[in-house]
This record gives C-alpha cells, sequence and structure tokens, in this order.
C-alpha cells in the first residue's frame, strides 16, 4: 500500500512539474510577445526599439539556452518565432530606415553608443551559443542573424554576428 501511495505521489509530482514548466514557458512567451509588440507600435525612437528589442533578445535566448529536452526547447523557440517575427521585422525596418538616413559622424556615433550599451556582452557571448544549439532550425539562426545584423549593420559585421 506504501508502495502505490509513493508511486501516486511520484507520478503527481512529475505532473505537476511538467505542466509548470509548460506555464511558464507560455508566461515568458506572453511576456516576450507583448515587449515586441509594443515597441513594434510605439512611436519611441528607433534606437530605443532596436534597444528593447535586443534585451528580449538576450532574454530569450537565455530562456531557450536553458532547456535541458530538445523537444521542449526547439518548440519554445518556434513559438517565439511564430509569435513575433513580424514584430521584429517592423522594429527592424524602422531601424534600418532611421539608419539609412544617418550620416557618416551620426553612424559612428551610433557605433560608439552601441559598443557602451550594457547588453552587448550578453548578446555577443550568446548568439554564437544560441546558433550553434539550434543550428538545425534554419528560422531560428535567421532571426537570430537578423536581430544582430539589426543592432547595426556596423557593428553586426564587425562583431562577426
Amino acid at each position: 500500500m506504501q508502495k502505490i501511495a509513493f508511486f501516486v505521489l511520484l507520478a503527481g509530482l512529475v505532473f505537476s512539474q511538467s505542466s509548470c514548466a509548460v506555464w511558464k514557458q507560455n508566461r515568458w512567451l506572453a511576456e516576450h510577445n507583448k515587449t515586441l509588440k509594443k515597441l513594434a507600435e510605439s512611436n519611441i525612437p528607433a534606437e530605443q526599439k532596436l534597444d528593447g528589442l535586443v534585451q528580449d533578445y538576450v532574454k530569450f535566448m537565455n530562456e531557450g539556452l536553458n532547456f535541458v529536452n530538445p523537444a521542449n526547447s526547439a518548440k519554445f523557440v518556434k513559438k517565439y518565432h511564430d509569435q513575433n517575427d513580424r514584430y521584429i521585422d517592423k522594429i527592424l525596418s524602422d531601424t534600418q530606415k532611421w539608419q539609412g538616413k544617418l550620416n557618416t559622424v551620426e553612424k559612428v556615433d551610433l557605433g560608439l553608443r552601441i559598443a557602451q550599451k550594457p547588453y552587448l556582452k550578453d548578446f555577443v557571448d550568446l548568439v554564437p551559443r544560441f546558433k550553434k544549439k539550434y543550428n538545425q532550425y534554419a528560422f531560428i539562426v535567421k532571426l537570430t542573424s537578423k536581430v544582430a545584423g539589426g543592432l547595426t549593420g556596423l557593428a553586426g559585421k564587425a562583431l562577426g554576428l
């Protein structure tokens, strides 16, 4: 009788932990979606939109790298991509339009400002690890490269991203 109670308790614990993980992942995805939608639809300057995008993407990459189960991590990454690709494209489009209007001195100034951003070190450290882990998923490698390139064409290439 004690063994049955133990197995029922163990099964309940495993079930509750797995459902908690799914709930946590869905909460993360909802937060990312809310953040990116707000950035894409706002009238804030393009540089602030880009800052918000890269900060959110750093958070997403950290979450994606912490999965142990490859199937769950792939589902999480795919859901992120499906939910947020249009917002990321909008933010990057706004950023590219803005950067296209900058003269050479302003571009250099932008590069210097980006080099001092607090998220840059994490971004540079995470991108290669993230691309390596998800290399078989072309859509996420493309999305990561797009975000890295949006950081600025100049800085993205210079950093090897």
